[in-house]
């Protein structure tokens, strides 16, 4: 299990500093009866996570048929994945360009949205930025393929499966403690205006190093 979780933990990263979730906790711990809000969140985060990261390890590990190496097929899709988000980062850096010079970048409209939302439109939107985020999904599926190299007991399978998204989450979860501390409210709404302003540049960085990430597993799974 600790060579499996090995494999597994670059992923994590690319969870950990994702920062659409971050903001929308934030916003959510801001709002009226925000912490209830952002727990809400927070655990549907963390179950939906681990659900499509089991069901993604079991599909996988169906596929290789239990085998010590890793089918060919997996390094078509790391090879995939990377190009993807290769051409996403394309897009961002496209959209950065033609923005005018001096124009401040604004929060998406969902993100706004938040403190308004009823609790299941929360849940909705952290399931969302799961299972529609294609770069938050293709993370899962990065950690899926590692973990299918080293075939497991079920019961290692879940608990290998709740470390990684415990992990991964840490970042949705931090501004949750941040709120606990005495001027949390103003240390949020710090983290929140950074994090808008510098989402673009964040995400653009994140999406590349992992294209890199997924394009070297990719090529190093089908030339070996």
């Amino acid at each position: 299990m600790g060579e499996a979780f090995a494999d597994m933990l670059p992923y994590t990263m690319g969870l950990i500093v994702s920062p659409f979730p971050v903001v929308a906790v934030i916003a959510l711990l801001i709002s009226a009866n925000g912490r209830a809000k952002a727990l809400l969140f927070e655990i549907t985060w963390l179950i939906m996570s681990w659900v499509v990261l089991l069901v993604l390890m079991t599909l996988l590990g169906a596929a290789s048929a239990g085998g010590r190496e890793a089918p060919a097929w997996t390094g078509w899709i790391s090879l995939i994945i990377g190009v993807l988000l290769f051409l996403t980062a394309f897009v961002g850096i496209r959209r950065a360009v033609r923005r005018k010079e001096g124009t401040s970048p604004k929060a998406p409209g969902w993100i706004a949205a938040m403190d308004t939302m009823t609790k299941p439109k929360i849940a909705g939107v952290a399931a969302l930025l799961i299972v529609a985020n294609p770069v938050n999904l293709a993370f899962l599926v990065g950690g899926a393929i590692a973990a299918g190299r080293a075939p497991l007991p079920v019961g290692r399978e879940l608990v290998l499966a709740a470390v990684f998204v415990v992990i991964g989450s840490l970042g949705v979860l931090a501004p949750y403690v941040t709120a606990l501390s005495k001027d949390g409210p103003r240390r949020l709404q710090r983290m929140r205006g950074w994090l808008i302003r510098h989402n673009g540049a964040l995400s653009l960085l994140l999406i590349l190093m992992f294209g890199m990430l997924f394009l070297a597993k990719g090529l190093r799974g089908l030339l070996t």
